[in-house]
């Protein structure tokens, strides 16, 4: 073996292993994207029992004071909307 064919053999090792880079790095994408995906669904499942304890605690004619009523509280904890 000569200097430039082992020269060639260490060029395609190292391409071969930048084609194997991209994976890694997408399954690294996936993993963050799935964490990230499950902090903000905690986040609005946190955002939501807020809305719904502070509406629960409201009178009914509070309630109707801003056309609501009581029945509807999950719905409009859940949406953010009366």
């Amino acid at each position: 073996m000569n200097a430039y064919s082992f020269f060639d053999l260490r060029w395609t090792m190292t391409a071969t292993a930048l084609q194997l880079r991209p994976r890694h790095s997408y399954r690294g994408r996936h993993f963050t994207r799935l964490v990230l995906n499950l902090i903000n669904g905690f986040r609005e499942a946190q955002e939501m029992a807020h809305r719904y304890e502070q509406l629960s605690h409201l009178s009914d004619v509070e309630l109707a004071a801003r056309k609501m009523r009581r029945q509807d509280l999950p719905r409009i904890a859940l949406t953010g909307r009366a």
